[in-house]
């Protein structure tokens, strides 16, 4: 034990402890792991009953020496204690080699420790089930005289029909685990090994019918908002944020006064109670709501749903005459007229700034979370930074500072959330309880459980998705976006998609997006965060693929309207229109139709699975392999310049709704080149011809329709007899 107590997962014989600052959002039950309680459950129930029984023979035998103090009884235990002590030591041993040893695998991980989220997830779910495989075998061996090797051994019992017992979804974990002990093996550190391949005399029967493969679970990786449902959820947090909040908070100082001043150690907890009572409420009748320009106001302008619970709610209810259904949607004209309701909105309030701050963050649940209320942290060059930890990456157990740049709107709402939370703090129950004693410790933690019921204020937030889903519930609206569940890491997503969208658009729509003063705060954003640099990127690459899927599906559409490429611009039009008949001729001889996934298939051919076709300017694409390709913008194969772009580049492949504004600036300068003739000015006649041949070729149609024009073929005839005087 001295070396488990040294590397701070306790000094108790079967107990696995883990500091909570190591693994801030873990559950109680991972922090503090009885081996021995974990290891049992999973046997047998004959066994289990087995080893119950044989508990309370050894401690009546004990009671027995203890009450005729025979000191020859001091140390003893039967069989089955010894053997049920020896697998709790063997697993203590493997998971103390695992926290200091070679135990990693995989690219990432290989010959590195576990980290303690791994091993404790690893020691309460896998090891005592793989253990108690071992030991239940073991103990249907155990003859009624056998002793007890010193050096027991129980993993290398298990054989590969043990593991049918686990689910094709939870298979792969105990076999990882199962490979893990082999490669410690392998390397020195291990020896209790399971032989998975059997005897080798044992003969293996190959007949009968071939097994279907069990089917794998596919994975559900986080996607990310839907843009209409962040911009109505962000429409009513601001609301929340900027009108509600800064009365609501006004209301809950004055509860807080009423908690203070009400406090009497002479009085009983239910008199205070109802004095506490008959405050809040005379304080809610008589307060004027105002919205953030100081006008009253007397509803919100969207129906809240709030959940309702505990006894007063249920009360209340049966006195308006309603069913204690638990939530009530809120009418015109409500207002606050008791402390529960207060609670309540308390808890929206939280919620709504805890929306922006992590939309605004693309944090981490585990970095957004365990935000303190000092997080905020001005610099000196005028940004304003959330200073918080983060443990992806990092070899440090109890993770790293780091910083986030922060929008105004997302430092107003820490900035309320900070005096929400303190204020809270001085708020408890009703009925005060004299027997609970306060913290040691002022809390420092940002966000709190707030709520009826057995919510406890004083404690950090841990439960994110119920809370969001509550949130989402509350607004009326969907709890699970696009079909997916709302939850934290999909606002990291979200921010990943604006970021790549941003980028391969303007950079400027990200800093409009974010708030940020300078498009300095908006790059420093990005690039200090490594991780989310690779999802802007593959969100990047996704959204290339998609627009060639688009074009591709818009020129087949566009094929029975005779329009040339499909209505398409750019001499790059051409080159994909014939890409889709050699795909689709493809397609033929291997006797299949162009069906769904065919144009998912061309656009990834035609894009690189996503490394060309970048957006040049708004409708102009520039279709260059990077690496390979080289066009007039950048002679060295490079990446394409938008600066640069030029309309008779090869690669430049231009979308239908520029045809309009591509047409109007043709007929404007011939107009103006007309009027140039009659004024004799050859300067600015020159000028604007060079505009006609600009645009006059970059939509097939177009170029037919105006070539039939006299000035506009002369324009051109000129300039092809100076190309040619030139060449």
């Amino acid at each position: 034990m001295p070396v488990q107590a040294m590397l701070e997962h306790g000094s108790t014989f079967g107990r696995w402890q883990t500091p909570r600052r190591w693994i801030p959002l873990a559950q109680p039950s991972l922090l503090d792991i009885d081996l021995r309680a974990r290891v049992l459950s999973f046997l047998p129930e004959g066994q289990q009953a087995l080893v119950r029984s044989d508990d309370e023979a050894v401690a009546a035998v004990r009671h027995a020496a203890e009450a005729s103090a025979a000191s020859v009884l001091d140390g003893f235990e039967s069989p089955v204690r010894r053997l049920v002590t020896a697998s709790v030591l063997s697993l203590t041993r493997y998971l103390v080699i695992c926290r200091m040893g070679p135990a990693g695998i995989g690219k990432k991980a290989k010959g590195r420790a576990l980290d303690p989220s791994t091993l404790s997830r690893t020691a309460y779910h896998q090891l005592p089930q793989l253990m108690a495989i071992g030991l239940s075998k073991r103990l249907s061996a155990l003859g009624p005289n056998e002793g007890i090797a010193g050096a027991e051994r129980f993993f290398r019992h298990i054989a590969a029909e043990d593991l049918d017992r686990f689910s094709p979804g939870e298979r792969p974990r105990f076999e990882v685990e199962l490979k893990r002990m082999q490669v410690l093996a392998e390397r020195g550190c291990w020896v209790d090994v399971p032989l998975l391949g059997g005897d080798a005399s044992d003969v293996t029967s190959v007949a009968g019918p071939v097994e279907k493969p069990q089917a794998q679970q596919k994975p559900d990786p986080h996607l990310p908002l839907p843009d209409d449902y962040v911009a109505e959820m962000g429409r009513y947090s601001l609301w929340l944020i900027r009108d509600l909040a800064p009365s609501l908070l006004e209301v809950v100082s004055e509860i807080r006064s009423i908690w203070l001043s009400t406090d009497d150690l002479s009085v009983s907890p239910g008199r205070i109670a109802q004095r506490r009572d008959d405050a809040v409420r005379n304080l809610l009748a008589e307060h004027t709501w105002h919205d953030s320009e100081g006008r009253p106001t007397s509803a919100p302008p969207f129906n809240i749903r709030l959940s309702r619970s505990g006894k007063n709610s249920r009360a209340k209810k049966r006195a308006e005459g309603g069913a204690a259904t638990g939530l009530t949607e809120r009418p015109a004209g409500w207002q606050p007229r008791m402390l529960v309701d207060v609670v309540l909105l308390l808890k929206l309030v939280q919620m709504a700034h805890f929306f922006v701050v992590g939309l605004s963050m693309g944090a981490r649940k585990s970095e957004l979370v365990t935000l303190e209320r000092d997080c905020l942290q001005p610099s000196p060059n005028g940004m304003p930074y959330a200073d918080g930890r983060t443990w992806k990456l990092v070899d440090r157990h109890d993770g790293e500072t780091r910083d986030w740049v922060l929008p105004d709107v997302a430092m107003q709402a820490i900035e309320q959330q900070v005096r929400l939370v303190t204020l809270m703090d001085d708020i408890g129950p009703v009925a005060p309880k004299r027997d609970v004693d306060r913290p040691a410790a002022a809390p420092v933690h940002l966000w709190a459980e707030i709520g009826g019921g057995k919510a406890n204020r004083t404690k950090p937030m841990l439960h994110t998705q119920t809370a969001l889903r509550a949130y989402a519930q509350a607004l009326g609206m969907s709890t699970e976006p696009g079909g997916q569940s709302l939850r934290v890491h999909r606002f990291r997503k979200s921010i990943a998609r604006l970021a790549a969208l941003a980028l391969t658009q303007a950079p400027k729509v990200l800093k409009d997006v974010f708030g940020h003063k300078n498009i300095e705060m908006t790059l420093y954003y990005i690039l200090t965060d490594k991780d989310l640099q690779v999802d802007v990127e593959r969100v990047a690459r996704e959204l290339r693929v998609m627009r060639a899927k688009e074009a591709v599906e818009a020129m087949v559409a566009a094929e029975a309207q005779a329009l040339p490429n499909g209505g398409f611009g750019g001499p790059a039009a051409a080159s994909v229109s014939k890409a889709i008949h050699v795909h689709r001729d493809r397609l033929h001889r291997r006797g299949e139709e162009w069906g769904a996934d065919s144009a998912m298939e061309l656009a990834e051919i035609l894009t690189l699975q996503g490394k060309a076709w970048h957006l040049a300017r708004p409708g102009v694409v520039c279709t260059k392999f990077p690496g390979t390709e080289a066009g007039p913008c950048n002679k060295s194969k490079g990446e394409p310049e938008p600066a640069r772009c030029q309309s008779h580049c090869s690669h430049r492949f231009e979308e239908p709704f520029l045809r309009d504004d591509v047409d109007g600036s043709i007929r404007d300068a011939v107009a103006a080149y007309q009027e140039a003739a009659q004024r004799g000015d050859e300067l600015v006649q020159a000028l604007w011809a060079g505009q006609v041949r600009l645009h006059v070729g970059r939509f097939d149609d177009l170029r037919d329709k105006w070539m039939q024009d006299p000035v506009v073929r002369s324009i051109v005839d000129a300039g092809a007899e100076a190309e040619e005087v030139t060449t």
